[in-house]
């Protein structure tokens, strides 16, 4: 038997990654201004639009990891040994790292909260039912939940490609199964078992990884569609891209003016599950855009700026470990003493939580055992040709 091509790397992936670390960081950078400054200042509002508009970031990330896991593994044979080397993958690349990170910022926020003092009571913090509660859910520090859901889907995601490979149509169909699933779970399991971490749960987030997990199986035809070229644009396809920009667009003003208007007057315009339909139509539309758009940026900016978007997007899981401790480290500074000052702090936090974990993961990059403490950093790939993917000149 002739044996399957493997597929083409991807490179507009990595400038998705890049937008999606982008929008954490500056969630991250913007949260105190959203919740603690002058909610009657003229620049407030602007607050609000970084912080909400951004909070497309974990759902396009899950989204990314639905579509790499289909489109690397769809086309493999499905055999235990497979298997076994897709969970070695994530547990060298994934999980240390979220378990040495888990401790770091475990022993980080009770040094803070109590400083330092003695060995037994430090190792008494780590031998606790309360550590091992937070550990499993991810709440050892306020962001690695996000990494908690993706060792979720990595558990269930074999299942998953042993269904639609031994039922191809079932992968048609993938979507809107998903779709069910995260409704069942947040409006009807949920309640009902009383879950207070409901974001702990991948269920919460089906809708974005199935979606992701569709367009990976088929991306090599999608793509024909999703890129928007002179040689095959109709008008029928410019309208449908429109409607859709339309869409993602109004739906985060919706969603920011709705958290606006709870800032200052406390109280919601629409209920919870009205924001709830809103917010999954404009997380599932951003991941989608957002390909779209690191396509149009891969084949169209300058290869130099192409090169930097993608450096940041294969170090965004090393960014998104470290940020948060520089941030907070960073505010223990004050920086309330003028408003400029204070603005300028702002968009400092940001620059910094970005760049210097960054930088900090170029350098890890040069070591062999990098993976250990970060996962995966970029690598010397096979050079791609800027302007000319190769993915893009197969026939539709």
């Amino acid at each position: 038997m002739k044996p399957i091509a493997k597929r083409p790397y991807l490179p507009e992936l990595e400038i998705t990654r890049a937008f999606g670390i982008m929008a954490v960081v500056m969630i991250h950078a913007t949260s105190a201004a959203y919740a603690r400054y002058d909610h009657q200042s003229a620049i407030y509002p602007l607050y609000v639009f970084l912080n909400i508009f951004s909070k497309f970031a974990v759902p396009v990330f899950i989204f990314l990891s639905g579509f790499v896991l289909f489109y690397n593994y769809y086309d493999k044979s499905f055999t235990a040994k497979t298997i076994i080397e897709f969970y070695k993958k994530r547990i060298s690349k994934i999980v240390i790292p979220f378990l040495l990170f888990s401790v770091f910022y475990y022993s980080f926020t009770k040094v803070a909260s109590y400083g330092f003092s003695d060995i037994q009571t430090s190792i008494g913090y780590f031998t606790s039912k309360l550590f091992l509660k937070d550990l499993i859910i991810g709440k050892t520090y306020t962001h690695l939940y996000f990494v908690v859901i993706i060792i979720q889907f990595y558990v269930i995601a074999p299942f998953m490609l042993y269904a639609v490979k031994r039922f191809p149509s079932l992968g048609k169909h993938i979507v809107w199964i998903g779709l069910l699933i995260q409704w069942l779970f947040i409006f009807k399991l949920a309640p009902e078992l009383s879950l207070k971490n409901r974001g702990s749960y991948c269920f919460t987030y089906m809708f974005y990884f199935t979606t992701g997990a569709f367009i990976g199986i088929y991306y090599i035809k999608l793509v024909h569609w999703i890129n928007i070229t002179k040689q095959n644009r109709t008008p029928r396809k410019v309208l449908a891209w429109v409607i859709l920009w339309t869409l993602f667009i109004a739906a985060s003003l919706t969603e920011v003016y709705v958290y606006y208007y709870l800032q200052l007057h406390k109280k919601l315009l629409l209920s919870g599950n009205q924001l709830e339909f809103i917010d999954e139509l404009r997380c599932v539309l951003a991941s989608i855009l957002l390909i779209q758009l690191s396509i149009w940026i891969y084949s169209k900016w300058s290869a130099s700026i192409v090169k930097v978007l993608i450096h940041l997007g294969a170090s965004s899981f090393a960014i998104y470990l470290m940020h948060p401790a520089l941030l907070y480290l960073y505010r223990r500074m004050d920086f309330n003493s003028k408003p400029i000052i204070y603005h300028a702090s702002v968009a400092g936090g940001f620059v910094l939580a970005l760049l210097l974990p960054w930088l900090i993961a170029a350098i890890s990059s040069r070591h062999k055992w990098h993976w250990l403490v970060f996962g995966p950093l970029p690598a010397k790939k096979k050079p791609v040709t800027a302007k000319s993917p190769s993915h893009l000149n197969t026939g539709a």
